[in-house]
């Protein structure tokens, strides 16, 4: 070991505490654990994220960006299972410094010791270059960059900042989203490998809901020869040279539908027909940035191939419930982009029901203006299909999804969340799927209702 893997006292002393914390929340009842331990470790020993890191083999793989961090970090370890890799990872999703150090030192025995070939971390994109600054990561994941939670990011510059920071701390491997050029102008000073779309199949690309991108090197708007949603697409630079470049790893003949994903995953040149058990092509993008750092990390094509196929869904995820003996989804919401995409799987589903909880919690982001631009028009589509809306800010969004042309007597107003989720299964049939869409402390009380009812989410 290196002088910098070298364990302290002080390290080994960390870790007694954090998972003595750990066991003691967990058998209260007071949550999962999954920062305070770490909080309480960085302030025995400060350098334990670090020095426990170090021990790995393969070193650190971070996977950052606006949406789909969770759910990449997740494919991701699909991969690597299959694969034959060991590794820690902060799969609860807690993303901060202390979650991540958390996370870790639950992998680690109680000497302190870790036993894997690498650490899979996701990273928030503002902790980045604070777990840069603790940790050598060796490649950097970016899923794509969209407007987020503005009052605590500001605007994509920001956030891009933020990132290229945390990039440039370790010279760390790029490993970028080709088609969305905010990412690709990320971090040009060190090593690329790009990921991205080359075609799908009619009716999947979302051109409706495109946003504006700008080029880095001479300020002009970004034109395009194909949009697939949002800025994500076949992107090029009237005024200069700047341009998408070629994609090393990448998929054709992309069709979703409102359970799953299917497509050509291209490998070294060399095509893979492949399954997600995901909806929406989102969740292809994230699944090709998880086939490239797998790539990367030195995974066969054949197990990226199995490792997509035997993913399960993380916590608010996609993820399928069954509940009462009917069918729920649950998919996180936070974002306009994302949103719209989400709402783009739904109305793929015929028996589609729909609970859309929004808060405007610090964790959630004050400003909910996002929902005006998200794309709620398109539940149009869904006809004599009830709406039910909660949380916090559910007149908000009743009202905005009246101004997005839904019927009014279409939208139920239950601002209680146990209460909406009660009343949205009662009145679903036995062949509807209810798709419930929170933002993120909703998703946290709907974690706990539902655990009342005797279901209980993944990773709780």
């Amino acid at each position: 070991m290196t002088e910098k893997t070298i364990l302290t006292l002080a390290d080994r002393a960390a870790v007694l505490v954090a998972k003595l914390a750990a066991s003691s929340i967990r058998k209260l009842g007071l949550g999962l654990g999954s920062n305070l331990p770490g909080r309480l470790a960085l302030k025995v020993s400060p350098n334990v994220l670090g020095h426990l890191s170090g021990q790995t083999t393969r070193g650190v793989i971070a996977i950052t960006g606006t949406n789909g961090k969770s759910t990449t970090s997740g494919i991701l370890s699909s991969i690597l299972r299959t694969a034959g890799f060991t590794f820690a990872h902060n799969r609860q999703g807690a993303n901060l410094v202390t979650g991540i150090t958390a996370s870790l030192i639950e992998s680690a025995d109680w000497n302190a010791n870790i036993a894997a070939d690498l650490c899979l971390f996701e990273i928030d994109e503002a902790a980045l270059p604070l777990v840069a600054q603790q940790v050598i990561i060796g490649s950097v994941v970016v899923t794509n960059l969209f407007r987020d939670q503005l009052d605590r990011f500001g605007e994509l510059d920001t956030t891009a900042r933020l990132i290229n920071k945390g990039i440039g701390i370790n010279q760390s491997l790029a490993i970028l989203n080709a088609d969305d050029p905010n990412v690709c102008q990320l971090a040009p000073e060190v090593s690329h490998l790009f990921f991205g779309l080359e075609s799908v199949a009619a009716g999947v690309a979302a051109e409706g809901n495109m946003e504006l991108a700008y080029c880095g090197k001479c300020g002009k708007e970004i034109s395009y020869n194909r949009v697939f949603y949002g800025q994500m697409g076949h992107w090029y630079c009237q005024g200069c040279d700047f341009k998408r470049p070629d994609p090393a790893i990448y998929a054709t003949d992309v069709e979703v539908s409102a359970t799953a994903s299917r497509f050509k995953l291209f490998i070294d040149g060399k095509a893979e027909e492949c399954t997600l058990p995901l909806p929406g092509l989102f969740n292809v993008y994230n699944a090709l940035a998880a086939a490239a750092a797998a790539f990367h990390l030195g995974a066969t094509r054949e197990a990226i191939r199995a490792g997509l196929k035997a993913y399960s869904t993380l916590f608010g995820r996609s993820e399928r419930l069954t509940i009462e003996g009917k069918s729920v989804i649950v998919q996180l919401i936070k974002n306009p982009a994302g949103a719209t995409q989400a709402l783009a799987s739904c109305i793929r589903d015929p028996k589609a029901r729909l609970l859309i909880a929004i808060n405007d919690n610090l964790a959630d982001g004050r400003d909910i203006s996002w929902l005006w631009d998200a794309d709620f028009e398109q539940l149009t589509a869904l006809t004599d299909t009830s709406i039910t809306v909660s949380g916090q800010r559910a007149e908000d969004m009743a009202v905005r999804l009246k101004y997005a042309g839904i019927n009014a007597d279409h939208i139920f107003t239950v601002p209680k969340l146990a209460q909406a989720v009660t009343q949205a299964l009662s009145t679903l049939g036995a062949d509807e799927t209810l798709w419930l869409m929170p933002t993120y402390t909703n998703l946290l009380d709907l974690q706990k209702i539902l655990k009342s009812m005797g279901v209980s989410m993944s990773g709780t």
